[in-house]
């Protein structure tokens, strides 16, 4: 063989195996690309899987919350459900003009009464319900539990406060001497020794006339006991079948201004008033086991104070006049 021979065999060999090599290197680099390829699919897998199990988290505790606001939205409906308005009721003599009267839909209304809503209506765990009565079955009513307020411009004694709780006043009353016009006037006690009274048994003013009797022996007035209209006791007055009457300033205008009546007045002396009652206040009544209501009521009466009710409907049911109790009484406490 000759050297050329050999040498071409020695090149060909190299070139041989030059190729092996390359095709093992391009095998080599080819496996590696798949793993990373695979290395890179699985990543992302885990990623997709992480995000995926994380929004789940995160819905769920949406999930959660919002059955937490239904439940607890539940509970308080629940809990409103539970608060019972109570029904309260009030009674009332439907008598005397402009405190409490029966209007011409047949609904009592007056001064007395249109503050006791104004009370409930700032009382709303409350319903009120009025109903007119005799008013001897003011006090039956009451003392059976079958009312819950009484409602008749009460004014306050002893006797009463033993047996009834008394709200905070709601007026403060002034009384008058109302006489025929032809006959001498009365500007006292002592000026009616001697005459003719009219009016109804157990009234404060027939109360104080009885007073004056007992104190005054030789001098006593002569009492006529009625359960008529105020109306009708001023007409006998005005026709002279009585010598006078006691009522307060409001009343003599209410009923002068409706009917007419041509008879005359004057202001009974600061003195002769304390004959008509203890004080000049005016009251709601309550049984005894009613200090709760009776609490709420006072808190709404000093509310209506302050914020100019009680001066409004005083002024519209007594003329202009405000006859609505001093802050000062209201904020000394419980009358009994």
């Amino acid at each position: 063989m000759s050297c050329d021979a050999l040498d071409i065999s020695k090149v060909r060999k190299t070139v041989f195996n030059e190729e092996i090599i390359m095709k093992k290197n391009i095998i080599t680099k080819l496996i590696t690309l798949s793993l990373i390829g695979t290395i890179g699919l699985f990543s992302l897998t885990g990623c997709g899987a992480a995000v995926a199990s994380n929004a789940a988290q995160n819905n769920g505790e949406e999930v959660k919350q919002a059955e937490e606001v239904k439940e607890n939205e539940t509970d308080e409906t629940a809990k409103e459900d539970e608060t019972e308005v109570r029904v309260i009721k009030a009674v009332t003599g439907g008598m005397p003009k402009p405190y409490v009267y029966v209007d011409e839909n047949d609904q009592a209304t007056g001064y007395d009464i249109e503050v006791l809503k104004a009370v409930f209506d700032i009382l709303p765990q409350y319903e009120l319900e009025l109903e007119v009565a005799d008013f001897s079955a003011v006090f039956a009513g009451l003392n059976a539990g079958n009312y819950q307020i009484g409602v008749n411009n009460f004014s306050y004694n002893e006797e009463r406060a033993n047996n009834y709780l008394y709200s905070l006043p709601y007026d403060k009353v002034s009384y008058v001497f109302v006489y025929n016009k032809d006959a001498d006037p009365i500007t006292s006690l002592a000026d009616a020794a001697g005459k003719s009274f009219e009016g109804g048994a157990g009234v404060s003013v027939t109360t104080a006339v009885e007073k004056w009797n007992e104190l005054n022996p030789g001098k006593e007035i002569t009492i006529t006991y009625t359960d008529a209209d105020t109306a009708i006791e001023l007409q006998h007055i005005e026709d002279g079948t009585t010598d006078f009457g006691i009522i307060d300033g409001p009343m003599y205008t209410a009923y002068v201004d409706e009917y007419g009546f041509d008879i005359g007045k004057f202001d009974i002396p600061e003195e002769e008033t304390k004959l008509i009652a203890d004080n000049l206040y005016a009251y709601y009544l309550l049984p005894k086991d009613e200090a709760d209501l009776r609490d709420d009521i006072d808190k709404a009466i000093i509310e209506l104070k302050e914020n100019g009710t009680l001066k409004a409907l005083s002024e519209k049911y007594f003329g202009g006049v405000d006859q609505s109790p001093e802050i000062e009484k209201l904020n000394a406490g419980k009358t009994n």
